[in-house]
């Protein structure tokens, strides 16, 4: 790393060690002695070994950066401008060796954002990467549309500002939420040196919903999923029924009550994660990307032995979308007379009922398949009983504590 000069005849660039020329040098080595040139001052081409003379020479920098790269530039006819920018070039690295200071590489939000993305796809769902990659193209790339390092809080601010405005206040935290991992990860591969995102909060959000159906409304919703109640207008008689409203849709509400399954998750149940023998679902297609296993029980049981199996897919609920599933779902809530119900609302309910019989919130966390119990424990309210064992567990505790002596106080 040093000094480079380039030779006007020949373009050859080579290491500036001194100012001497090669006879003086030469004579220094015969004699042992460090000679300094007196009369030339004048280096030599090694490729040509024409005179490098100081007013045709091109000065340059030879240097490696933190990652291990060598780099050579062009920088100009005077050497006191070169040894500027080689100091310059020393005390970047010194800044970022010894404070942990990096320089803001000027990279656009854009193209960081499709770097991001290539970077975390193989970590994510195909549906996590879907709307990951909705967020940041529909929302993000056109509000910050600048260079990374010029993202301001004052520019998250207002961009929350104007979003909250537009959605709800949970939305927006997913958005921002996927904004600060973007930048973490730019701090990371040394693209920015702190997260503008820092010290900017969450929206405050209502609490989660629940909604679960009673027995009164569900007897009404199975009733209505078949085609049977459509028959009986005279209208339908001559009418051709989907497969899903006449064979599927049916078991597909009652695979979703009895396991807790998400729609993308019944959609995507496939024969081979059925075993009757041990009687369980396994699947892999989860939200959080990992394995879940519900055991089946004897409804779900004789509900998916009547399923016929189809040939050339291995899927249980085979030629579904979940938009058809969704508009069926929507219309037979509506000839049920239920108002305020979602097909989200079934897993919703299987939580609900399984809280209030008596099970423990661990328990309804292992099946839902949630990895915070935070999001378990919007249940809690169900099950008052297991806050009157606990205050009962604590009445007892003490009771079985001896009685402190009473000090009386001296007059």
């Amino acid at each position: 790393m040093g000094i480079s000069i380039q030779c006007p005849k020949c373009e050859h660039w080579q290491i500036d060690f001194s100012d001497i020329c090669k006879g003086c040098r030469e004579k220094g080595r015969e004699n042992g002695q460090s000679v300094k040139c007196e009369g030339c001052l004048t280096p030599l081409c090694k490729k040509c070994q024409s005179s490098l003379k100081a007013s045709k020479i091109l000065y340059g920098i030879d240097y490696y950066d933190g990652d291990g790269r060598r780099h050579r530039r062009k920088i100009s006819t005077q050497r006191g401008v070169a040894e500027k920018a080689l100091a310059d070039i020393d005390l970047k690295k010194a800044r970022q060796e010894h404070l942990g200071i990096h320089e803001d590489k000027k990279t656009s939000f854009k193209d960081f954002s499709l770097t991001y993305l290539k970077m975390v796809k193989p970590l994510l769902s195909s549906t996590s990467y879907d709307r990951f990659e909705g967020i940041i193209n529909n929302h993000l790339q056109s509000v910050f549309n600048c260079y990374l390092y010029k993202v301001s809080k004052r520019q998250i601010t207002e961009y929350i500002e104007k979003r909250s405005q537009e959605v709800k206040p949970a939305t927006v935290n997913q958005e921002i939420k996927r904004l600060r991992h973007m930048l973490n990860k730019a701090i990371e591969w040394k693209y920015l040196k702190e997260n503008p995102c820092k010290g900017i909060k969450n929206l405050k959000e209502p609490p989660g919903r629940i909604r679960y159906i009673t027995p009164e409304e569900l007897e009404r919703l199975l009733s209505n999923c078949d085609t049977a109640c459509l028959l009986e207008n005279p209208h339908n008689k001559e009418r051709k029924f989907s497969k899903l409203l006449s064979v599927f849709l049916k078991p597909v509400v009652l695979t979703a009550l009895h396991t807790g399954f998400r729609r993308g998750e019944i959609l995507s149940l496939k024969w081979k994660n059925i075993d009757y023998k041990e009687r369980r679902i396994t699947t892999e297609a989860t939200k959080n990307n990992e394995r879940k296993m519900v055991p089946i029980n004897n409804t779900l049981y004789g509900v998916l032995k009547a399923l016929p199996v189809h040939l050339g897919t291995d899927l249980v609920f085979p030629e579904i979308s979940g938009l058809q599933l969704t508009v069926a779902f929507h219309r037979a809530c509506n000839r049920a007379g239920i108002k305020d119900f979602r097909f989200h609302d079934l897993r919703h309910t299987f939580a609900s009922y399984l809280t209030m019989g008596g099970e423990n919130l661990r328990t309804v966390q292992t099946l839902l398949g949630h990895k915070d119990l935070r999001m378990t424990m919007r249940y809690s309210h169900l099950s008052p009983e297991h806050l009157r064992e606990a205050v009962s567990r604590l009445d007892k505790s003490l009771t079985s504590l001896p009685a402190q002596p009473q000090i009386q106080e001296s007059k």
